[in-house]
């Protein structure tokens, strides 16, 4: 057995410097086709494609965000995939990390105390993924219904969710729970309740807790600290923020180990480093009607046409797999458990008082994106689209138009010709002559 080792809430670490959500369009490809075999993940199978039986161009637009540029395609199916999907995840978590960060704000607003909590077991490398998840789901139920935690636990308000990474020690799943806690609490006291109560549940559970030094638990002072909290929760399957590290965890790059998403990313630089030893996890598909899912791309065809920084990202993860002793067949193998064993779990949970005003403000999140207006649109003809996202080339599409601020710049770079595999959408032409409008 070993101890889960420290992890103190402080903002993650993106896939990369640079171009990290182009990047998830690539790893996207080569999730879909390690997952192809199992029809359970059809949502996911589909994710990036196409709406059925519409032949119209797909639209690419771009929007000024804070962060900078940001690419979106309109009339693609997604999956909305909080573990699994590269693209989806991290999409999933902004918005969450941003509607709970204003959720935590609100009740700041009215003074209640906010805190950011770290709770984990110990775990060895051998222990199935499902069996960590049961024993943190377990533990938490029997801690908040422990009777002598009841009176530090009533009342307080809180928002939950799991990050996994895979290190040394194997799976290491651990909650990351925001605490909304009362003005007339003691928020210290709570402090050392919470740790006695979440140590004690997991001993009644069966499992051990893990060193003292691995508990983390920190009050939130500012407004600006609380949005980064906020960002953290929601991120658990993610990448940033104390929001972000409950609600979108899977993106996280661990110095420790291997983030879900770098798990993938080592195991297709196996592929590319070696595809014969690596066939029989991800495909070739024939290019006939006969392939029963044609819409997949096949491993050679999205080798040959991934971009540089996809590579770099596999290759940087691969090194880190090696240092831990994982194999490609070991890393493919892990990220199919990963899959089962998150699928259909909830990756963030709220108490009670919480869960109406985070609906409100994630609708308040949800509607503000839909009103904003793109800096610019172009359309793709549909048959560019798919030889773009299954050659790989669809990443480096975004990265340019993320780094140059510009899709025309883009599409031109890409080598697209216009008017025939983009087009620029027409400007609204004035009513005719005579035509009066409303």
């Amino acid at each position: 057995m070993g101890p889960a080792g420290g992890h103190k809430p402080s903002p993650g670490v993106a896939l990369s410097p640079e171009g990290s959500r182009a990047l998830a369009y690539g790893l996207r490809e080569a999730s879909r086709l390690l997952l192809s075999p199992f029809p359970e993940f059809r949502g996911h199978l589909s994710c990036g494609l196409p709406v059925p039986h519409e032949d119209r161009p797909l639209e690419v637009a771009l929007y000024d965000d804070p962060e900078g540029p940001r690419v979106a395609f309109h009339g693609i199916m997604t999956c909305g995939s909080p573990w699994i999907c590269p693209v989806c995840s991290p999409s999933l978590a902004d918005r969450r990390g941003e509607a709970l960060a204003r959720t935590l704000s609100y009740f700041m607003g009215l003074g209640f105390k906010v805190a950011h909590a770290v709770l984990t077991i110990r775990h060895a490398r051998g222990m199935p993924l499902s069996e960590v998840f049961e024993a943190l789901s377990k533990a938490w139920r029997f801690m908040t219904k422990d009777r002598a935690f009841r009176p530090y636990w009533d009342g307080l308000g809180y928002a939950r969710g799991v990050e996994v990474t895979l290190g040394p020690n194997g799976w290491h799943p651990h909650i990351h729970v925001a605490l909304v806690i009362p003005p007339e609490r003691d928020p210290h006291a709570l402090k050392e309740a919470l740790w006695e109560a979440w140590s004690g549940a997991v001993l009644e559970v069966g499992w051990l807790p893990s060193d003292r030094a691995a508990y983390a638990y920190a009050l939130v002072e500012s407004d600006e600290d609380v949005h980064e909290v906020g960002r953290y929760i929601a991120k658990a399957s993610s990448g940033w923020g104390v929001g972000p590290e409950v609600a979108g965890g899977a993106r996280k790059d661990s110095k420790g180990g291997l983030s879900p998403f770098t798990l993938l990313a080592a195991a297709w630089w196996g592929y590319l480093e070696d595809p014969e030893s690596m066939a029989s996890w991800f495909p070739e598909r024939p290019d006939d009607l006969e392939d029963p899912a044609p819409w997949l791309p096949g491993a050679r065809r999205l080798a040959e046409g991934g971009p540089l920084i996809l590579r770099e990202l596999c290759r940087t993860a691969s090194s880190t797999a090696n240092r831990l002793g994982i194999t490609p067949e070991e890393a493919s193998y892990r990220w199919l458990e990963y899959a089962e064993a998150t699928k259909g779990r909830r990756a963030l949970t709220f108490s009670r008082s919480l869960t109406l005003l985070f609906r409100e403000k994630l609708a308040e999140v949800e509607a503000e994106a839909r009103g904003r207006v793109p800096s610019e649109v172009v359309r793709l003809a549909r048959h560019v689209y798919l030889y773009l996202l299954h050659r790989g080339r669809l990443a480096y599409l975004v990265h340019l138009a993320e780094s140059l601020g510009s899709l025309h710049l883009a599409c031109e770079l890409m080598g697209l010709v216009e008017g025939t595999e983009w087009f620029v959408p027409p400007a609204n032409a004035p009513p005719p002559e005579g035509v009066l409008t409303a």
